[in-house]
C-alpha cells in the first residue's frame, strides 16, 4: 500500500503557569463573554502546524478558572490557533511558532466568544472536578474530569491531556518522546501497553520535565532531561492482568490472530506476545521496541514474546532512577515470496546500445530466536553501572530463480520489448536478432548467524560541575552460509549455450570491542562542553571455497565436485579504529544560539588478504576530520534564520582497493580498484522564515549547496560478443548540487486552508561511459556529464469542520536529465492527484482516498500511463468501548504496483516489485481488563 500520509493528532505540551519551565515557545491569553465580558471557564484552544503538506502537529488546551490559558510549542512555522466552546462560535488567530529552542512567550489578548442559540444546560458536566491542578512545576491531571465512554482505554485519556501528542503510535512531548512512567518508575512496555490498559487504573497523571541524571546531579541543565508523564495507578489496579485479543479475516482465505497482555507492577512487571497471519504482517514486540512491518511482497508468521522486570531503590538515590533488572525471550518464524522486475541500460558511447531485463522470484523461510537481558543501578548516590547483553540467532533459506534477457539497438531507435517477449524469440523473429543474451538461474542460500552484544558503563557525578563516563561494547558474531546455483546461459551473437553448476560455503567471524571515556562540563551558565573518545578494535576473518562445473558428469547430487580456485577467498582483518568528538552549546544571547563540533577519526587496518591468484598483505593508516556548525538567529517574532555547514569524508572499504576479479557469475564480473581514494562532500544550508500574520500567511525560504569531491562511480567494461560487463570502483571528477525551496501557507477565513511547497534543484555529476570491445586495462574511458533539473510541488487545498475533513491534494516529480550525448535524455515525471475525506460521526468513522498517479518517460513501458488508486476504511466501536470492528478495503482498482527508479551519469535503472494489495480485511478487536478491588 503506497500511503503513507502521516496525520499527527494530537498535542504537544501546554504549559499551565506562567512559572512552567517548559523550553518551548509560548502563547498566552484569555477567552471571555463577548457578551458579558464573563471568563469563559474550560473552553477549548487547539493549534495545528504543518510543518510540510499531509503532515500536521496538533496541540490543545483550556482555559483555567480565571479564562486565562497558556500552550507551548515545539515545533517551528505558521501556528492556526482555533477557540471555541460549546454554546458560543468558534473563532480563529494565525500566529508563527518558533519552536522549543526559543524561550518566548506571545500575549494573544483577549479573546471574545459570541454565544449561540446551544445552551450549556444541554451538555453533561461532570461536576466540579478540576481538570489540571499545579504542584510545584508539575501539572497534574485529574482523569474523573475528563468525560470518557465506559470502558475507554488509558490511551485515550491520555490523548485528551492538555500538551501531549500523539505521533505515529508513540507519545511526544515539544517533539520530544515522553517517557512513561508508573508511580514513579519506568513504565514496563512503555506506549506499547497505553492502548491495553483501561482509563480507569489513573488516579493521577502527572507531567513535568525530569532532568537527566547529570542535571539533577549538577543542578545545571544541559537541555537533556526526558519529558515525563507518570501514572499514579489506584492501588487495586496492582499487580493485574490486562491486554487485547485481536481476529481478522482478509480477503483471499487470509487471517491474522493477535494477542497481548500485561501485568501492571510497581516491582515485578511482565508482558506477554503472541501472533499467528498468512496476511504478509511480521509483528515483534518486546519491553523495549515494537515492530510492525511487511514480510515481504507475501508471506506468513508467527510469533511469540514474554518479558520481565524487578525493580528496587538503592539507599541514597532514592532521588534518581530507579534500579531495574529485565529479562526478554522472543521467537519469530517467517516465510514470505516476492516478485522482482528489473530493466538497465548501461550508458555507451556512439555505438550501439544494449538493454537488460530481469525477473527475479524469490521465497525465504528464517526462524530467529532472541535473549536479552538490562541490569541498571546505583552502587551509592554518585555512580552508576549498566550492562546490557544481548544474544541473537538466525536460521534462514532463501531461493531465487532469476529469469534475465539483453538486446541491443542502434542509437535515436530504442524500443521497449518486455522480458516475456525477449525469453520467447525464436530465430527468424525480428527480436531475436536483436539478443545478445539469455539466461535462467536457480539459487539457493541456506544461512545461520549468531550474534552477542555486550554493552556496559560506569557513570561518576563530578558534584554540581559535570559527570565522567566510561563505558564499552563487545560484540561476537558468526555467519555461516552455503550457496547452490544453477546457471543456464545462452550467448546469442557467439551462437553458444552453457550450463554451469556452482556451490561455495561462506563463513565471516567477527570478534570487536571498544572503550569510550567522555567528559561533561559546564563553562558558566551559558557554554557547555561534551569531549568523547572511543577506542574499538575489531578481528574479522573470512574464509570461501568455491567449486564450478560445465560437465554435468562432474556433478553428483546436483553439487560440482571441481575446485574454483580463482574465486575462493580467506582474509584475516584487523582493524583499530579512534574516534575523538568535541562538541559544544553556546547561548551568548537569548535570540542566538551556537553549536559547533568536532569529529577526529583514525583507522588503523591490517590484513593478509587472499582471492584467487592475489595474495597481498596489506596496512592502511586513515584519517576523517568532520567538523560542523550550526547558528540559529531569531531576529524578531515574525522572522528567523539559521545556517548550518558541515564537512564529510567517506573512507573506501579496504577490500574494495584490492586487485581482485570476482567471476562467480560470468554475465557481471566485478573487480577491485588498487587505486582508490577518499570522496569528501561539504553541504551547506540557509534557512529564512516571515510571517504576515493579519493575512495568516507564511512564507518559509531555504537554499542549499553541497560539493562533491573525489566522489566514487562504477567504470562498466562490456564485450558485445559475449554480452559480458566487467565493473570496477573509480574516483570520478566532482560535481554539485543547488537547491532552493518555498513552502507558503495561507488561512482562507475559518474553514479552508491551502499549503503549497515547492522544490527546485539544479545540479552535475560525472560518470564514465562503457568502455566497449577493448581489453586493454589502460584504456581510458570517455567521461559522461549529467544535468539534472529537478522540481518538486506539493499542493493540499483543504476544508475541515469537527466532523468533515476533505482535503484536495496534487504531488508532482519532474527530473529532466541532459547528458553529454543527447540520445540518453529523458524526462520522467510523476503526478498523483486526488481527495482524501474523511467523516466522523460517533461511534462511527470513515474514511476515502482516491487518486490518479500517473507516469511518463521511463524506459520500461509499464510504468507510463494512468493508474486509478483508492484505499477506504469505517471503524465501529460498542459494548461499551471493549469491542471494535474494522473494515479496511485495499487498492480498490487493483492498480497499486511498487516503482522505482534511478538515474546516474553511468547508468539508468527502473524496477517494480509486487506486495499483497487489492483486498479487504475485518478486525475484530476485545478489551479484558481486571477490576480494581472495592474499598
Amino acid at each position: 500500500m503506497k500511503y503513507f500520509l502521516t496525520q499527527i493528532a494530537l498535542l504537544l505540551f501546554v504549559c499551565i503557569a506562567p512559572l512552567s519551565v517548559c523550553h518551548a515557545d509560548t502563547f498566552k491569553g484569555k477567552i471571555v463573554n463577548a457578551e458579558t465580558g464573563e471568563p469563559l471557564v474550560g473552553a477549548n484552544i487547539n493549534s495545528e502546524i504543518n510543518p510540510q503538506p499531509g503532515w500536521s502537529v496538533q496541540n490543545s488546551t483550556e482555559t483555567d478558572s480565571t479564562g486565562c490559558f497558556y500552550l507551548n510549542s515545539g515545533w517551528e512555522g505558521r501556528i492556526m490557533l482555533k477557540f471555541s466552546m460549546i454554546g458560543y462560535k468558534s473563532t480563529r488567530k494565525v500566529d508563527y511558532s518558533y519552536g522549543e529552542e526559543v524561550k518566548d512567550t506571545t500575549d494573544l489578548g483577549t479573546i471574545r466568544l459570541q454565544p449561540t442559540a446551544l445552551m450549556l444546560q444541554e451538555v453533561e458536566v461532570k461536576g466540579h472536578i478540576p481538570r489540571i491542578t499545579m504542584s510545584g512545576d508539575t501539572i497534574v491531571f485529574n482523569p474523573d474530569a475528563f468525560k470518557l465512554k465506559e470502558g475507554a482505554r488509558l490511551d485515550e485519556l491520555i490523548k485528551k491531556l492538555p500538551g501531549v501528542q500523539n505521533r505515529d503510535g508513540k507519545l511526544y512531548w515539544n517533539d520530544k518522546p515522553i517517557r512513561l512512567m508508573m508511580n514513579g518508575k519506568d513504565l514496563f512496555g512503555g506506549d506499547q501497553i497505553v492502548g491495553e490498559l483501561p482509563a480507569e487504573v489513573a488516579n493521577k497523571l502527572k507531567l513535568y520535565d525530569r532532568k537527566s541524571e547529570l542535571a539533577r546531579h549538577t543542578g545545571s541543565d544541559e537541555g537533556e532531561e526526558d519529558h515525563v508523564l507518570d501514572i499514579q495507578v489506584k492501588p487495586g489496579f496492582l499487580d493485574k492482568w490486562y491486554g487485547e485479543v485481536e481476529a481478522q479475516y482478509q480477503t483471499k482465505k487470509r487471517y491474522m490472530f493477535d494477542i497481548r497482555a500485561s501485568k501492571l507492577s510497581d516491582h515485578d512487571p511482565q508482558m506477554v506476545y503472541a501472533q499467528a497471519n498468512n496476511a504478509n504482517r511480521y509483528i515483534d514486540r518486546t519491553m523495549r521496541q515494537s515492530m510492525n512491518r511487511n514480510i515481504d511482497g507475501d508471506g506468513k508468521s508467527q510469533y511469540g514474546s514474554y518479558n520481565y522486570q524487578h525493580n528496587w531503590k538503592t539507599k541514597g538515590a532514592e532521588n534518581f532512577d530507579n534500579n531495574r533488572i529485565d529479562f526478554s525471550a522472543n521467537l519469530g518464524h517467517s516465510d514470505g515470496w516476492n516478485t522482482f522486475n528489473e530493466s538497465t541500460e548501461t550508458f555507451f558511447p556512439d555505438k550501439d546500445r544494449t538493454f537488460a531485463l530481469s525477473r527475479k522470484h524469490r521465497n525465504k523461510h528464517n526462524v530467529s530466536p532472541q535473549i536479552q537481558a538490562n541490569l541498571f543501578a546505583y552502587t551509592d548516590s554518585l555512580n552508576t553501572i549498566t550492562v546490557k547483553a544481548l544474544a541473537t540467532y538466525a536460521k534462514s533459506r532463501t531461493t531465487n530463480q532469476t529469469d534475465a534477457a539483453s538486446y541491443g539497438y542502434e542509437p535515436n531507435k530504442f524500443k521497449y520489448h518486455t522480458l516475456d517477449a525477449a525469453l520467447a524469440a525464436k530465430p527468424g523473429d525480428a527480436l531475436y536478432n536483436q539478443l545478445i543474451t539469455r539466461s535462467r538461474n536457480y539459487q539457493t542460500d541456506d544461512e545461520q548467524t549468531r550474534q552477542l552484544v555486550v554493552d556496559y558503563a560506569w557513570v561518576h557525578y563530578l558534584g554540581k560541575k559535570g559527570s565522567f563516563s566510561l563505558s564499552g561494547q563487545t560484540i561476537l558474531n558468526g555467519n555461516n552460509s552455503d550457496t547452490y546455483i544453477n546457471r543456464n546461459l545462452e550467448y546469442l551473437r557467439e551462437g553458444s549455450s552453457e550450463k554451469q553448476w556452482q556451490y561455495y560455503d561462506y563463513t565471516k567471524h567477527n570478534a570487536s570491542t571498544s572503550l569510550k571515556a567522555m567528559f561533561d562540563y559546564w563553562l558558566g551558565k551559558k557554554v557547555y562542553v561534551n569531549i568523547s573518545d572511543n577506542l574499538m578494535y575489531t578481528r574479522t576473518r573470512v574464509g570461501r571455497n568455491f567449486f564450478a562445473d560445465t560437465d554435468e558428469h562432474n556433478v553428483s547430487n546436483n553439487m560440482p565436485t571441481t575446485l574454483d580456485s580463482n574465486n575462493a577467498l580467506h582474509y584475516l582483518l584487523h582493524t583499530w579504529t579512534n574516534t575523538m568528538t568535541l562538541k559544544s552549546t553556546i547561548t551568548p544571547s537569548k535570540k542566538l544560539m551556537i553549536m559547533p563540533k568536532l569529529d577526529w577519526t583514525v583507522n588503523r587496518e591490517s590484513t593478509d588478504y587472499q582471492y584467487g591468484r592475489l595474495d597481498t598483505a596489506a596496512v592502511r593508516i586513515s584519517h576523517a576530520i568532520e567538523p560542523s556548525v550550526f547558528f540559529k538567529w531569531k531576529m524578531s517574532r515574525v522572522r528567523s534564520m539559521d545556517l548550518s555547514f558541515a564537512y564529510n569524508t567517506k573512507v573506501p572499504d579496504l577490500i574494495s582497493t584490492f586487485g581482485y576479479r570476482n567471476t562467480i557469475d560470468p554475465l557481471q564480473i566485478s573487480e577491485g580498484n588498487p587505486l582508490l581514494h577518499n570522496s569528501h562532500s561539504h553541504t551547506t544550508t540557509f534557512g529564512y522564515h516571515r510571517m504576515w500574520l493579519r493575512k495568516q500567511i507564511v512564507l518559509g525560504v531555504s537554499a542549499s549547496y553541497r560539493k562533491d569531491i573525489n566522489p566514487t562511480a562504477t567504470l562498466y567494461r562490456y564485450n558485445s560478443n559475449t554480452g559480458v560487463y566487467e565493473s570496477k570502483p573509480m574516483n570520478v571528477r566532482g560535481g554539485d548540487e543547488w537547491k532552493f525551496g518555498l513552502n507558503y501557507d495561507q488561512g482562507l477565513g475559518v474553514y479552508f486552508r491551502i499549503m503549497n511547497k515547492f522544490a527546485l534543484s539544479k545540479s552535475q555529476s560525472y560518470g564514465f561511459l562503457t568502455i566497449v570491445d577493448n581489453a586493454d586495462p589502460q584504456a581510458k574511458p570517455d567521461l559522461n556529464h549529467q544535468r539534472l533539473l529537478g522540481v518538486n510541488e506539493n499542493l493540499e487545498l483543504t476544508y475541515e469542520t469537527e466532523k468533515l475533513s476533505l482535503t484536495l491534494f496534487n504531488d508532482l516529480t519532474l527530473n529532466r536529465y541532459r547528458y553529454d550525448d543527447a540520445s540518453y535524455n529523458s524526462r520522467p515525471i510523476y503526478n498523483s492527484a486526488g481527495i482524501i475525506a474523511r467523516i466522523k460521526l460517533s461511534p462511527v468513522e470513515l474514511w476515502i482516498r482516491l487518486a490518479d498517479d500517473f507516469r511518463s518517460g521511463y524506459q520500461t513501458a509499464e510504468m507510463n500511463g494512468h493508474k486509478l488508486m483508492s484505499n477506504a476504511s469505517i471503524n465501529y466501536s460498542f459494548c461499551k468501548n471493549k469491542c471494535r470492528l474494522a473494515l479496511w478495503v485495499d487498492d480498490i482498482f487493483n492498480k497499486d504496483i511498487y516503482y522505482e527508479s534511478e538515474y546516474s551519469a553511468y547508468q539508468r535503472e527502473e524496477s517494480s516489485a509486487n506486495y499483497l494489495h487489492h483486498y479487504m480485511n475485518l478486525t475484530f478487536t476485545y478489551t479484558f481488563d481486571a477490576k480494581g478491588k472495592k474499598k
